[in-house]
């Protein structure tokens, strides 16, 4: 028997036939002891839908105001209470993402900045634009830093309100000559201004007029405004971003550990290559004890970092090159997801294998079993993934097995073998014949769309040497 192995981490390779494997909308963890497999490819979470917006369908950003949440959409604003229910509070000029911030006025106050540029927002009212006239215009991102609003600038300006306040001195600011920052975030009682070239990280020095005191300097900059996310209230307060050289590094002190594989740079190079570094947006969220970090490429792709396994996948949504989820915030003691294109609002939801009412298709590809310079005949292969997973929804659930004899360049039609339905466990998923490889190997190719629990703990074959394939 030979073991077939399925990838702990994703790795699609530059060419099919150069891959470790592929796990889409599935993760692995490691196994207890005693367990079948030391490690085991779960599903991952859904996405529960609880409200839908019929004609604003694209989110741009989310703010936790405690009761009330601001969902920006479109080119409008939203506020939204616990039991997901949305009311238009007027127009909010763009289309991009924004950034959002609230203070700590006894009654808060909330700003925004968009590509159109900053504006004052409430729970109850239309947004208006912010009239100061001592703040340059077209800042690129606003947040908050111990009762600060800061804001960053392509000049290189660090621009600081007053205490608690949205007013702002004519005088309250510095420079980062030659940086243009392009993101400016709160992460463990420090001000981190994400520039093109460089990072700043800044200290509250409680001076006036400008509060904020240069603490060091990390030398990685950000490939773009919205590539950066690990700061969020609620997540593993673990800072993560692309680089200005397009690998993703994750912050350890003030140094930048790169945890990018070869396949996450080289899809991130694509994106730079297209001009589109900028269009990068990533989100966090958990599940469980699982912290994920999600990059997206708009309408291309979306890798996501498992912190707590360190270990890479893939979300690719129904009829999408990526995941149609767009944004997150702690909110209503659940992870809230807004929508890419469908106006949807989403829960978390990790015992919910849809995304609205589309499937969830998990897929596993398998690395190479055996190969070159050999080819194989492979009288059975069989799988040990869990059965007996059906229930009153998915009566009698099904896994695709579909198998490559070129190395993974092309794959036939699949076949269908049933999971089991609710309790029956006496078998498991397996093919026979797989025919005759050409040389470069074997690999296997997992799909459930149904919504049922799925979790695979490898596979074996029983493999006849056919003699070298010319």
């Amino acid at each position: 028997m030979v073991d077939i192995v399925f990838p702990k981490s994703s790795a699609p390779g530059e060419r099919p036939q150069e891959a470790g494997g592929r796990l889409i909308n599935a993760f692995s963890r490691d196994m207890p002891e005693g367990a079948p497999s030391n490690y085991a490819i779960l599903r991952t979470p859904g996405l529960l839908r609880k409200n839908i917006l019929a004609t604003d369908i694209h989110t741009r950003g989310f703010l936790d105001c405690g009761a009330t949440l601001l969902w920006a959409v479109n080119d409008k604003l939203y506020a939204v209470d616990g039991g997901f229910n949305p009311t238009s509070l007027g127009a909010l000029a763009g289309t991009a993402p924004i950034t959002m911030a609230r203070n700590f006025n006894a009654t808060p106050q909330n700003l925004a900045v968009t590509e159109n540029g900053c504006f004052v927002l409430t729970t109850s009212g239309a947004p208006v634009a912010y009239s100061d006239p001592d703040l340059p215009a077209s800042p690129t991102s606003v947040c908050e830093f111990d009762g600060y609003f800061i804001w960053t600038f392509g000049s290189g300006g660090i621009w600081a309100s007053d205490l608690n306040q949205t007013s702002i001195a004519s005088n309250s600011f510095a420079v980062e000559q030659g940086l243009f920052i392009r993101r400016g975030v709160r992460f463990k009682g420090r001000f981190f201004a994400f520039g093109d070239k460089w990072t700043s990280v800044w200290r509250d020095a409680g001076t006036v007029p400008f509060p904020l005191d240069r603490e060091a300097v990390i030398p990685r900059g950000i490939a773009g405004t919205f590539a950066v996310a690990g700061w969020e209230v609620g997540w593993s307060n673990e800072l993560i971003w692309v680089g200005d050289d397009y690998n993703v590094y994750q912050l350890q002190g003030y140094t930048p550990l790169m945890i990018s594989t070869p396949d996450v740079a080289r899809m991130i190079q694509t994106a730079a290559l297209a001009g589109d570094k900028g269009k990068l947006e990533a989100s966090v969220f958990m599940a469980g004890r699982n912290a994920f970090w999600a990059l997206t490429y708009p309408g291309n792709w979306t890798w996501v970092f498992n912190l707590t396994t360190s270990r890479w996948h893939e979300l690719q949504s129904y009829n999408r090159g990526d995941w149609k989820g767009r944004r997150s915030v702690r909110m209503f003691d659940r992870w809230v997801i807004g929508a890419a294109a469908t106006g949807e609002l989403f829960e978390l939801g990790p015992n919910y294998f849809f995304e609205g009412v589309d499937p969830l298709i998990w897929e596993a590809q398998s690395g190479v079993v055996a190969g070159f310079p050999n080819g194989v005949v492979i009288p059975r292969a069989s799988f040990h993934v869990t059965t007996g997973v059906g229930d009153n929804i998915s009566v009698d659930p099904r896994i695709q097995i579909s198998w490559s004899l070129d190395g993974g360049h092309s794959y036939g039609n699949p076949v269908t073998r049933s999971l089991g339905g609710a309790g029956y466990t006496k078998s498991h998923p397996y093919i026979i014949g797989c025919g005759l490889s050409r040389g470069q190997g074997v690999r296997f190719k997992l799909r459930v769309s149904d919504q049922v629990h799925v979790q695979l703990q490898g596979g074996a074959v029983e493999p006849q040497n056919a003699g070298p394939s010319g």
